[in-house]
């Protein structure tokens, strides 16, 4: 599971130009470095380094704590006023995210897109963790349709082909970034999403679905593509039987002959599995294809496929290696027999198609077909020669890191895009496209902060979608764009704003975000960082500031220059805090588990974790009327995620209490009475009113989303919160 403090690993390309525009030499020599090595070894890098710090902290198996702590807190308390009522969560949004890449509408990231066939009004959009989603209009308005489901994160979606009501969906992103969550399961509609069924849970908890395929002659006769491998049901996803092993990450089916199917094992990073398998007995038994494929199946990455539905026998595959670099896009005409390489195709998703490689062929003309990853490319010559058809990277409008395109299945001209900034369509074969992410609340926050005392100001940072502003509207405008970390507003001033790229390279505004300045002067830019690093006010002196590396960082001249106050405390530090009452006091934890302290800023630290459980700590939250008194949480899934020091950690208790075993995001107290506490989880907000025991469900109406970020302003009254998929809320404090 994703911390707060580390989410997933993405491309900095998208924020080079605006970063030259506006940051000094030195800060844009760092940001280039930082994007020519994120493509590749480093993504990799990265991914297997935090799946070791949040194994750390775990004791459970990741999806199936998950689905339990998802069925208890529906059992648990809700928190009630004096007059028994539960205070409501009000979405802020953003509903689209304005004059963000290209001066185009934004979203957060989607997964796939489903068109109905019989309906083409009718859309359906699967989110990386923000949901399932309906359109009834071709795209102009969006609905969603499972707020409430046991997971947000979407791999697949189909619809059948003999009841176009029936729905069905796959839980898990396939992508393979830090914050593509696990799946719960397989979904079913039988009313066009107003209503779902959570069916074989126990079959793929802990997978991700790459794509489902209904058998267009038997009805209730489908196909899944997962990462356990291919798995066939006969009664409408009512129950499972595996077919072939390895992480499948695509699936044909001959429609002339349903038995007849092309399955691709593709692990990013590898393997003697992956290749290309057919079988021509349902799925029975498989033959790995390899005349005129590449011979070493160690050498292919990730495979993704498509296929003309008037001439089903031509086929496309996309092979990318381990490095990742394109190993080739491959033809066939026979549905698999022989294989041609096409000899001019461009590497379209560079070094990270582990995250991004998708292929649409048009349903009427097999010489029409698109490949997507950073950008997408357009053939129309069989894959003879190729344009980019969105230059994604090079002056295009629309967002790059594309993860999945589908023609229409009624007008041959118009395909649909998915993107890490929501969904676009042509409707000309790629000559200019539009953003239809209107409405499309999706937006993967890591971190929220709001103006001081107007209730209608509020900024974030985001997954590849910038820092953004709300102004009261669910409308957010984007103010800086790439990634978004951390971002903190000035609360004596509140014109000077803070955010963070990546790597700890903060950003300054000292009006309201319009123009920005680097902030970084005297922090080692080769010093170890966290993809996304902390960093704090001091609520004492808003021009004090802390920061973590290896070492904590502070600047006491409003981020003009920094310098180190401690040694190196752990791995990275993910989070740290001043104490709002003594800023001499300061805390900071590390992403391999520990916690420590200094009383005078700086001079001396002192290692407090004794007592704690070794594990990621995500949150650090100081008593705002006693130094001492202070929080922890911690990532992982185990028992016993936040802990409480009456003695500036000198000893610890578990607060734990009523909580389900889950990892714990963000810890805020209520500045007017500390005993109410307020933590973000991967199920929801949690509070309690006895200074961290006996824990109640907060607000109604939140999605199940995970929520990163966390903040309480006594002057407006508002408890806000950041999700990773489902935007900005805000509640009533009590």
């Amino acid at each position: 599971m994703v911390s707060r403090g580390e989410a997933s690993i993405r491309r900095g390309e998208a924020c080079l130009a605006k970063i030259a525009c506006v940051i000094i030499a030195a800060l844009v020599a760092t940001a280039t470095m930082a994007i020519k090595q994120g493509h590749n070894e480093d993504d990799a890098r990265k991914r297997e380094a935090f799946e070791r710090e949040t194994a750390v902290g775990s004791i459970l198996p990741a999806a199936r704590a998950q689905l339990t702590a998802y069925f208890a807190a529906r059992h648990m308390p809700q928190w009630r006023d004096a007059n028994g009522s539960s205070p409501k969560w009000l979405e802020m949004g953003p509903s689209v995210i304005r004059h963000s890449w290209g001066d185009m509408d934004n979203a957060g990231r989607t997964s796939m897109i489903a068109i109905n066939p019989t309906d083409p009004r009718i859309l359906y959009v699967g989110a990386a963790s923000g949901g399932i989603w309906k359109s009834i209009d071709e795209g102009k308005s969006w609905k969603p349709i499972g707020d409430q489901l046991a997971s947000l994160s979407v791999g697949a979606i189909a619809i059948d082909p003999f009841n176009t009501e029936i729905i069905y969906a796959g839980l898990g992103e396939p992508h393979y970034s830090l914050d593509s969550f696990h799946g719960a399961g397989f979904l079913r509609s039988r009313d066009g999403g107003a209503t779902w069924d959570l069916l074989s849970s126990d079959v793929f908890l802990d997978y991700t679905f790459s794509r489902i395929v209904p058998n267009t002659q038997r009805a209730g006769f489908l196909y899944a593509a997962t990462s356990r491998g291919v798995l066939r049901s006969v009664d409408y996803g009512a129950t499972w039987v595996d077919l072939l092993d390895g992480p499948v990450t695509d699936l044909l089916l001959d429609p002339q002959s349903p038995n007849t199917l092309i399955a691709s094992v593709g692990l990013p990073w590898g393997s003697p599995r992956n290749g290309l398998y057919k079988s021509t007995d349902a799925g029975a038994n498989w033959v790995r294809l390899t005349k005129d494929l590449p011979p070493n199946p160690r050498d292919v990455g990730r495979i993704q496929m498509d296929q003309c539905a008037a001439y089903p026998n031509v086929i496309y595959a996309a092979l990318y290696g381990r490095a990742p670099s394109l190993v080739g896009l491959y033809k066939s005409t026979d549905f698999g027999a022989s294989w041609i390489r096409m000899p001019n195709t461009p590497s379209y998703a560079g070094g990270q198609a582990w995250y991004d490689n998708c292929i649409a062929v048009c349903p009427t003309n097999p010489n029409y077909l698109f490949v997507g990853g950073f950008t997408t490319f357009r053939s129309i010559d069989g894959g003879e020669t190729w344009e980019d058809n969105t230059r994604s990277y090079s002056g295009g409008q629309v967002h790059p890191d594309h993860h999945y395109l589908v023609f229409s299945p009624t007008d041959a001209r118009t395909v649909y895009l998915c993107t890490d900034g929501g969904v676009f369509r042509t409707r000309n074969l790629g000559e200019s496209w539009e953003s239809i992410s209107n409405g499309l609340a999706t937006v993967q926050f890591q971190s929220v902060d709001v103006h001081p005392t107007d209730e209608s100001i509020a900024y974030g940072g985001t997954q590849d979608n910038g820092t953004n502003k709300f102004t009261g509207s669910t409308e957010w405008t984007n103010v800086f764009l790439g990634d978004g970390g951390v971002t903190r507003v000035n609360w004596k001033n509140p014109d000077v704003v803070y955010t963070e790229y990546v790597n700890l390279v903060i950003l300054k505004s000292t009006d309201a975000a319009k123009n920005w300045q680097g902030a970084t002067n005297g922090i080692d830019p080769n010093e170890g960082k966290l993809f996304y690093a902390p960093f704090n006010l001091d609520p004492s002196d808003p021009d004090v500031l802390v920061a973590g590396a290896q070492k904590v960082y502070r600047t006491t001249d409003a981020a003009e220059n920094w310098k180190p106050i401690s040694p190196i405390l752990g791995s990275r530090v993910s989070a740290v805090t001043i104490a709002p009452n003594l800023s001499s006091v300061i805390y900071a934890g590390t992403n391999d588990g520990h916690v420590w302290v200094t009383p005078n800023t700086g001079k001396n630290w002192y290692d407090i974790s004794k007592g704690l459980p070794k594990a990621y700590v995500s949150d650090i939250c100081v008593d705002p009327r006693n130094a001492r008194r202070v929080y922890v949480s911690l990532g992982g899934w185990s028992p016993n995620r936040i802990w409480k020091s009456l003695d500036a950690g000198g000893t610890w208790q578990s607060v734990t209490d009523n909580l389900p075993p889950m990892p714990i995001q963000a810890v805020a107290l209520d500045p007017r009475h500390p005993s109410n506490v307020f933590i973000g989880t991967t199920i929801g907000v949690f509070a309690s009113d006895q200074g961290g025991t006996r824990w109640k469900r907060y607000g109604a109406g939140l999605p199940n989303v995970p929520v990163f970020s966390i903040v309480a302003n006594a002057k407006t009254n508002w408890l806000t919160i950041g999700t990773h998929g489902r935007g900005s809320w805000r509640i009533r404090l009590p």
